[in-house]
């Protein structure tokens, strides 16, 4: 059993028998698998919900106890390992790969859904003033600071044990080598690679669909054009397949730099044309108080199960985005390894969280403060949208520059956002799948990734053609629970075998210098 799988293509195809089996069950029977799903999901928030808002915060404070503890001066790779992209070119790939088209979709939505459905929203019978307040408050912790600590707590355990102990570049390594005395790692780890493998290409191909529907309605909003047809999704999935292959299949400091520099600057063009054509004063109070949700009212939320409410919006918001935001621990933890060679971990923790944390408390601020500006005094047609309109609530991104001058301007500039957000996310993945489904070197081979890229597409086309898409959603959240335990799982090998290192470490340290010491001691004797 040992030497199968070990072998070299077992885990490709485990994770084709994995996506595939839960694919033909999407199509098959896609209430059935749906409905299914989701009461497994709704089973485990009714008992574990105390579990997961907390759980991100914690790996938060462990990010910050490595970076800036013993551990914080470590380098990803070896002494003379230097980084392979510029600083900036590593922030946004690295945030437009963990973020991809989340922003666009909720980045008015989140907030005014919260504003509209919480227990600490109008719902509850909060004023609207504190109703906002709260709203701004619920998304800064889902998108701030514990979601950046998942993604970079799964890239570091990765990278050490792939950079600094020459271990592959597989979800469950740091498991199995962390855990190497004891009888049971082996098994679990090939169960987190397996299950990370056939989940990241149900995840990306669900990706890729949602994304589709998002160019459709741009260009829809920009143009006029309806490109809804199944024609036209052919043309979309087609063109997106090779702009996100071509750039998977170049050398990451190449294509997937270039495009996570593209995504960054056409992000922060678009956000300060809106934040200079509106209440720029408002914006700055937003940004301000924003602040404080993010970095002060961690712990607060974390730590409020409203356990005498209703937990319907508890379950399938805050709850059920945070087990999303482990689902992607899997492949992005790979990538966030793969592309921070050279680094130290307390380059990495600092500014693989910060920085993104700062971007989305501007971008909030910007976006969703013109959709409360509209709630409150201007017609209020995006919350009412929004109120109607569940399924459809990322359409109230591009509402709000409808709303405002120079849609001309930017529309198209929103178009070309969501093609970048959508290719530069869906390239990560493809790399990471093509690396752990190729048994975890630092490149997989291209053939690998062409492969993968057709497959994905594939199943995207079959999500967007039979409207299934709904259920591999649910996948991709349901995997997301295992992947916590997984995660700490990895974390704690990682100490483990860090604490080993480092006193190894400091006894060859000590073995050298009393070396000096007794040199010196018998050229003085000689003398």
């Amino acid at each position: 059993m040992k030497a199968i799988i070990q072998r070299k293509n077992f885990l490709f195809w485990a994770s084709i028998v994995f996506a595939g089996i839960f694919s033909i069950w999407a199509v098959v029977s896609p209430t059935g698998m749906t409905g299914t799903l989701w009461n497994w999901l709704g089973l485990y928030n009714r008992t574990f919900s105390w579990f997961t808002m907390p759980m991100p915060v914690i790996l938060l404070l462990i990010c910050l106890y490595l970076a800036f503890g013993k551990f914080g001066k470590i380098k990803l790779g070896g002494a003379d390992d230097e980084p392979e992209m510029s600083t900036f070119a590593w922030i946004g790939t690295l945030f437009t790969a963990g973020i991809g088209i989340g922003i666009v979709n909720f980045g008015v939505a989140e907030p005014l859904v919260h504003y509209l459905q919480s227990p600490v929203g109008i719902a509850g019978g909060v004023s609207p003033a504190q109703a906002a307040e709260n709203g701004m408050k619920y998304s800064m912790f889902i998108w701030g600071l514990p979601a950046w600590a998942i993604y970079t707590m799964a890239g570091l355990v990765i990278g050490y044990f792939a950079y600094y102990k020459g271990k592959k570049f597989l979800p469950g390594e740091p498991i199995a080598a962390g855990f190497s005395d004891k009888a049971w790692a082996p098994s679990v780890a090939v169960l987190a690679n397996i299950v990370a493998a056939g989940a990241a290409a149900l995840t990306i191909a669900a990706h890729i669909a949602i994304g589709i529907f998002q160019i459709q309605n741009a260009v829809h909003s920009v143009s006029g054009f309806d490109i809804s047809s199944a024609t036209s999704s052919i043309a979309l999935l087609i063109i997106m397949f090779f702009i996100y292959t071509f750039a998977a299949i170049l050398p990451i400091q190449k294509g997937m730099a270039s495009l996570g520099k593209i995504n960054t600057i056409v992000a922060v063009i678009l956000m300060i044309y809106v934040f200079m054509i509106t209440n720029s004063t408002m914006i700055m109070r937003l940004v301000t108080e924003n602040v404080r949700h993010a970095f002060l009212d961690v712990f607060p939320v974390a730590f409020t199960t409203i356990p005498f409410s209703d937990q319907t919006w508890f379950g399938s918001w805050p709850n059920t985005i945070m087990i999303w935001w482990f689902s992607w621990t899997p492949f992005l933890g790979i990538f966030i390894a793969r592309i921070s060679k050279g680094r130290t971990i307390r380059q990495i923790v600092t500014m693989s969280i910060l920085v993104p944390t700062f971007f989305l408390i501007f971008w909030f601020s910007v976006f969703a403060g013109n959709g409360f500006w509209n709630t409150f005094f201007g017609d209020g047609k995006i919350i009412h949208f929004i109120a109607n309109n569940p399924e459809n609530v990322y359409l109230s991104f591009i509402m709000v520059l409808k709303e405002l001058p120079g849609f001309q301007v930017t529309g198209p500039i929103f178009l070309l956002l969501v093609v970048i957000f959508l290719a530069t996310a869906t390239t990560s993945g493809m790399i990471s799948l093509s690396i752990i489904t190729s048994n975890g070197p630092e490149n997989a081979p291209k053939t690998r990734v062409i492969l993968w890229s057709v497959l994905t597409t594939m199943i995207a086309f079959s999500n967007i053609a039979t409207g299934t898409l709904d259920g591999v959603k649910a996948v991709g959240v349901i995997i997301g629970i295992p992947f916590m335990l997984f995660v700490l799982l990895s974390i704690s090998g990682m100490y483990r075998q860090m604490t080993l290192d480092y006193n190894h470490n400091l006894l060859v340290a000590a073995e050298k210098n009393q070396q000096l010491i007794d040199r010196e001691h018998g050229k003085k004797a000689s003398s």
